[in-house]
């Protein structure tokens, strides 16, 4: 018996490690998003960071018609925006690229009039040549 409460006394902290990794994952994380300029004719790749990762979430057993469902997601909590501009357009062209950079996460309700909500496409993205 004592044998099984110092096993247990052990495992402790590294169980309560392993689920408060599992509750939240979401976290700033490294992207590349590259943009293409038909005015200016060129093609970048720019580095940034996003949110991503898992949030918990429940999945009811009766959805009622009169309780509006959701599930929370990985956002933006805190971002700011940068600007890159691009280099030798001709004259008028729109050569300012502004994008936004994730200073921190949290998981929360999906606000659809800042956020695509819809499902992200696995494709890697690449300029196509012309």
């Amino acid at each position: 018996m004592r044998m099984r409460f110092v096993v247990m006394v052990m495992l402790l902290p590294a169980l309560m490690r392993a689920g408060s990794e599992c509750r939240s994952s979401c976290r700033l994380s490294n992207i590349s998003i590259t943009v293409e300029s038909e005015e200016c004719g060129s093609c970048i790749t720019i580095d940034t960071t996003a949110c991503a990762g898992l949030c918990k979430t429940q999945e009811r057993v009766y959805r009622s018609p009169m309780i509006q469902y959701y599930q929370n997601i990985c956002n933006f909590r805190e971002w700011t925006y940068e600007t890159y501009e691009f280099k030798g357009c001709p004259a008028g062209a729109d050569s300012v690229f502004t994008y936004p950079v994730a200073l921190s996460c949290d998981c929360s309700k999906c606000n659809s009039d800042i956020t695509d909500c819809g499902v992200l496409s696995q494709q890697t993205s690449s300029c196509t040549a012309h």
